[in-house]
């Protein structure tokens, strides 16, 4: 029940100038539907007065740019829910992280004009922040998050009680967590129906602007996995089950087979296993999607050619071919049959793919 739809009652109950036992129910249920008491844009915009224990700046690799690495302790710092918002003990949320991470307008977001029932959870002890809100996805947790600990790493956070997680496990998560040397016992997977509050929340920045791909970000993760193993230096990536499956794909497979490119479905391997495949690998065509995120594993001057959806374009992986020294080249597709929420199928045009591919 809402906090509006509570007052409501407690009006239509209440007894005229009485105290009512409703009206104090309405009060003690108001404090756990959690709202903002407040917003600064970034983490560099809290002070002393807001909690800030310390702060400490880093370089996490030699070519982090202009933007700014920190990492900011918070005493009694929460985190709401799965790991989507960041705030202060007096409900002051910091924007720049978590579902506000590259929001143009962060002030707007739906996300900070929600009343939702949450129950508070307080922890002793350190906790440092890893995963954001859309974790979930490789190329998020890969090239977002991970190379947070490598912020965290700078700033000599070494000792610590958790490691804050979303609350969806994943495998590609554990394994990473695994080569990251976290305990298992110190992996807390933060739930949405909660706001933790902890002694000390150590909170790093994110690694680079959205969408920018930092190089020393795709260094320092492809230095957890430096397996290489012979193999295809030609593949096609297909993605699997998703939203936006390409639906010519069986056409656009059997044209590249003469040219010597192999299929190959990275999702059903671990990391480590991605990459193995991907070191050899001297050319890569794939729809847009999370798979491309392995080309931090081939070696530069490989090729990216993405096959991109017409009414979902971002540059993430021309920025992540950019920052691993690959050349890169793209081809549009086309709207198939009719879209919803649950499925937006596209295809290519297989001989401007063929053209591509000739040109480099």
């Amino acid at each position: 029940m809402s906090a509006p739809n509570m007052n409501a009652l407690g009006r239509r109950f209440a007894a005229p100038g009485k105290y009512s036992l409703v009206n104090e129910l309405n009060q003690i249920l108001r404090r756990y539907f959690w709202r903002p008491a407040g917003f600064v844009p970034a983490l560099e915009s809290l002070g002393e007065s807001q909690g800030v224990a310390s702060r400490r700046d880093v370089a996490a690799g030699p070519n982090h740019g202009e933007h700014r690495l920190q990492v900011v302790e918070l005493a009694g710092g929460k985190i709401i829910g799965n790991v989507r918002l960041i705030a202060t003990a007096a409900n002051v949320v910091v924007g720049g992280l978590q579902s506000l991470y590259g929001c143009a307008q962060p002030q707007a977001e739906a996300v900070l004009h929600r009343r939702r029932f949450r129950m508070p959870k307080y922890r002793r002890g350190t906790a440092l922040l890893l995963a954001t809100a859309t974790s979930t996805n490789y190329f998020h947790w890969l090239l977002e998050c991970v190379p947070r600990w490598k912020i965290l790493q700078a700033a000599e956070w070494l000792e610590y009680d958790f490691v804050l997680l979303h609350n969806e496990p994943s495998r590609f998560q554990d394994e990473v967590l695994d080569r990251l040397k976290v305990p298992p016992a110190k992996r807390l997977r933060c739930s949405k129906y909660l706001v933790h509050q902890f002694e000390r929340l150590v909170v790093p920045v994110m690694p680079f602007p959205l969408w920018q791909v930092a190089p020393w970000a795709c260094s320092w993760v492809r230095s957890l996995f430096p397996e290489q193993a012979p193999g295809p230096e030609k593949v096609y990536l297909r993605r699997g089950k998703c939203l936006r499956p390409l639906a010519n794909e069986p056409e656009l497979e059997s044209a590249l087979q003469p040219l010597g490119f192999v299929p190959v479905q990275p999702d059903q391997l671990t990391v480590a296993g991605q990459a193995r495949l991907l070191s050899s690998a001297r050319c890569a065509v794939a729809p847009h999607g999370a798979v491309l995120t392995n080309m931090i594993f081939a070696a530069p001057g490989a090729m990216l050619l993405e096959l991109i959806h017409p009414q979902f374009k971002n540059g993430c992986y021309a920025s992540l071919a950019a920052a691993c020294g690959h050349r890169y080249a793209c081809v549009d597709g086309r709207p198939v049959g009719r879209a919803n929420r649950h499925r937006q199928e596209y295809a290519v045009d297989v001989s401007a793919v063929l053209e591509e591919l000739e040109r480099t």
